[in-house]
């Protein structure tokens, strides 16, 4: 009874075999290559159109471009490689169109740092700040195209507290427009911080985005309270926070909520009994999470 040979490992292939497997690869390098020099053409030309008005990022169609590749990709080839590679594209298309100066606010430590150099790329100019304040006034004097600022927190100061100011600024008026970092899955050796990036542009939709509404409220107006009330009006809460400032009689809500919100959006209309009209500060596309592409 003869005896079925074992499979050829690595080792085993033979020499013109790994010859002609390399020859495939470097033509594959060439061929993306080629469209990778075609596709700047193409961002030449719709910069020389003016495609891009103003600040040239554009959060939700670098989203919706994202999810659309993860979608359809297949193979061997990690998910978080796609995220790479396209974020890198997009980064080099800004350089072609002038490129971006970011401000970010990481205080003592260099975590927002590195989630803005991994999401605008590692030679985009980045202007690091102390504080929000510092980074937000990079934007409104036009030192810097966006700043990239800690998430807000319950036991925010005034100082850290950068959100409240969304509510009553500009000009130019500033806006939330994406959370970093998009790509969830984060694995040992990457930033594990989390920012939202402020701007002076409305936010352009990905088609699966959040919002976040500012409400100026009575200090001892109850969560409950406010929750009930956004739901009521039709938004669909996803967390609250509260700011409560001692010694005054103004409290400050953020609620994050589903769906993207545009700043005229009529629900806000119907949200009476607030001691002012809420304020939409944004919106950001909802990232990828550990279970596969938000959809």
């Amino acid at each position: 009874m003869s005896e079925t040979p074992p499979s050829p490992t690595p080792n085993d292939t033979a020499p013109e075999t790994l010859a002609r497997l390399r020859a495939e690869i470097d033509a594959l390098d060439d061929r993306i290559h080629d469209m990778l020099m075609q596709r700047a053409e193409i961002i030449e030309r719709v910069a020389s159109q003016g495609g891009k008005r103003g600040v040239p990022i554009r959060p939700g169609r670098e989203a919706a471009i994202l999810r659309r590749l993860l979608d359809r990709h297949q193979g061997s080839l990690p998910q978080h490689t796609i995220v790479r590679i396209w974020r890198e594209l997009f980064s080099g298309a800004l350089m072609i169109e002038g490129g971006l100066v970011i401000a970010v606010a990481d205080g003592v430590q260099a975590e927002l740092l590195a989630v803005a150099r991994e999401h605008f790329g590692p030679l985009t100019a980045m202007r690091r700040h102390r504080t929000p304040s510092q980074a937000l006034a990079d934007v409104t004097g036009a030192a810097a195209h966006a700043a990239v600022l800690p998430l807000p927190s319950d036991e925010d100061d005034d100082q850290a507290a950068w959100w409240v100011g969304l509510m009553h600024g500009g000009p130019p008026r500033l806006s939330i427009v994406a959370k970093l970092p998009f790509w969830g899955r984060r694995g040992e050796g990457v930033p594990q911080a989390d920012a939202y990036v402020v701007s002076s542009f409305v936010p352009d939709a990905s088609g699966n985005d959040r919002s976040l509404i500012g409400i100026e409220i009575v200090p001892d107006t109850s969560t409950a309270r406010i929750v009930g009330m956004l739901r009521d009006a039709g938004f669909d809460v996803g967390s609250l926070l509260l700011r409560r400032v001692t010694r005054r009689e103004v409290g400050y809500a953020l609620a994050d909520v589903e769906g993207y919100v545009p700043r005229e959006d009529a629900r806000l209309g119907t949200l009476a009994g607030f001691l002012a009209p809420p304020v939409v500060l944004g919106s950001y596309a909802a990232p990828v999470g550990a279970s596969g592409p938000s959809r």
